[in-house]
């Protein structure tokens, strides 16, 4: 259950120019200004509540799905009550629609501008271009240190100065305070990315890429991992198909059996370049193989061991690198429903709110305050690791489509409603209503697990009504079916 503390007001503060007289100093006050402010709410229609419709209740009989497994909450933005409301205070699993509430969270404690830092620190002297001593990474929980960020990074040490390193590598994950986490423990699958638990320091989503390029030629497909992992052995057991590629193409087997990672499956040429990703090591680990990879790869000289610590007072700091914006970030996050990304999030609200290391209380106690800032009543509403990928979180329709209210007369609305998926256009939901008059006519974010199905955001109307809608539906027969059913009925009103 949340904490309903208030941990909300973020001020930010900026200096105005000074006017020196001749010699008497003129001090002029520090203006203050607080964050900007939602908009006041204009009501222009009466609305009536209703249950489901006669149609929808028909579809559900007709395909054996209880009304009590289905949550539902619909309403006009310009009316005074909800159009539908059926089940709407019942708490149910949201599946990947709780990072709605994490984004818009993040967006109202850190703002749409703010930036992760990773800092490289110096223990020891830096002669010549060779530091005699160790180089510290220290992470605070960029989300998105990719492949590309990670090397711009290390081009910049270069760039610096810093070409060769007679040291360790230590690896300073300290930002982040969690308890030890079993990747398998949720669905048995701990090489999965969606898996990987967060860390303060996380290079490309803590997995190892494995490059497929077909070649026709040698009727093959070759397979490059990176970053490489010394006495890993890859067994390549992948047969090359001519012709179109689809889905099961990207979705080859991959096992891992003590030292040797097998790939089995078939890959059609029409398939081109790609990759994927699993977990092979730990957060530390990869960050340690992606460097020395890198490192060389960029003329740098290391030959030094991995080592895990803290960066201590006599340390130099030598370099800092900036991430994307959260306003960009989340962009990843909800088209794309990146949890390990919304677990960052999350923890990220937390250190700022609660003070360093980010725990997962520290951001629970963050996000409850914004919800209650908001007025959002949180009476059964449960929250684990702010991503969705859960057993345990909890939230009801009437919560989702009051966050959404609140979130669409705030002024980081345009951030917040263009970081969910369009229907038919792009991320989860590109296929979705795609050719049919719905496409490009909301912005919703969608949530699947076993027994679970979900979505929730913004549509705009055959007859240009702006709708709030929240669905989830619990239950061994939960799918899209009904979700689209509603959509279609909602479009029409």
């Amino acid at each position: 259950m949340l904490k309903t503390v208030f941990l909300f007001g973020l001020l930010s503060l900026f200096t105005c120019s000074a006017v020196f007289a001749a010699d008497a100093p003129v001090v002029l006050p520090i203006p203050v200004t607080a964050p900007p402010q939602p908009a006041e709410l204009t009501l222009i229609r009466q609305q009536h509540t209703t249950g489901l419709p006669d149609e929808i209740r028909e579809w559900m009989q007709q395909n054996a799905i209880p009304e009590a497994n289905l949550s539902a909450y619909i309403r006009d933005l310009n009316a005074n009550g909800p159009l539908l409301a059926h089940n709407d205070s019942v708490p149910r699993n949201p599946a990947s629609t709780m990072k709605l509430v994490t984004t818009w969270a993040a967006l109202k404690l850190l703002g749409p501008a703010y930036t992760w830092k990773t800092e490289s620190w110096l223990r020891g002297e830096l002669k010549d271009g060779v530091l005699t001593g160790d180089l510290i990474l220290k992470g605070y929980g960029d989300p998105f240190l990719t492949d590309e960020a990670f090397r711009e990074m290390l081009h910049d040490l270069q760039l610096k100065g810093l070409k060769e390193i007679r040291g360790n590598l230590v690896v300073d994950n300290s930002y982040f305070n969690l308890p030890p986490q079993d990747p398998a423990a949720f669905d048995g699958e701990p090489s999965k990315v969606y898996n990987a638990p967060p860390s303060a320091l996380m290079y490309n989503f803590q997995a190892v890429r494995f490059l497929l390029e077909p070649d026709a030629l040698n009727k093959r497909v070759k397979v490059t991992p990176f970053p490489t992992i010394p006495g890993l052995q890859v067994d390549n057991q992948l047969k090359l198909s001519v012709g179109g590629c689809n889905k099961a193409h990207y979705k080859p087997g991959v096992r891992r059996e003590g030292n040797v990672v097998k790939l089995v499956g078939s890959y059609a040429t029409g398939c081109g370049q790609n990759f994927i990703l699993r977990v092979l090591s730990s957060p530390e680990e990869n960050v340690f193989h992606a460097f020395r990879d890198v490192w060389h790869s960029q003329g740098g000289v290391f030959n030094g061991q991995l080592q895990t610590g803290a960066v201590q007072q006599t340390d130099v700091r030598f370099h800092t690198h900036e991430s994307r914006t959260l306003g960009e970030q989340i962009r990843f996050v909800n088209k794309w429903s990146n949890n390990v990304m919304a677990r960052h999030l999350f923890l990220t609200t937390g250190a700022r709110s609660g003070g360093e290391p980010a725990t997962l209380e520290k951001a629970r106690v963050a996000m409850s305050g914004v919800l209650e800032q908001a007025g959002i009543n949180l009476d059964g509403m449960v929250v684990e690791n702010g991503s969705g990928l859960s057993r345990q979180e909890r939230i009801s329709t009437r919560q989702l489509g009051q966050l959404l209210e609140a979130a669409w007369r705030d002024p980081y609305m345009p951030e917040f409603m263009a970081s969910m998926p369009l229907l038919g256009e792009d991320g989860t939901l590109a296929q979705r209503f795609d050719g049919t008059e719905l496409r490009g006519r909301s912005h919703m974010k969608t949530g699947t697990l076993k027994d679970s199905s979900a979505i929730a955001g913004y549509m705009l109307t055959r007859s240009g009504k702006r709708l709030v809608i929240a669905l989830v539906h619990n239950g061994s027969e939960a799918g899209h079916g009904l979700q689209d059913a509603l959509l279609k009925w909602a479009f029409e009103q």
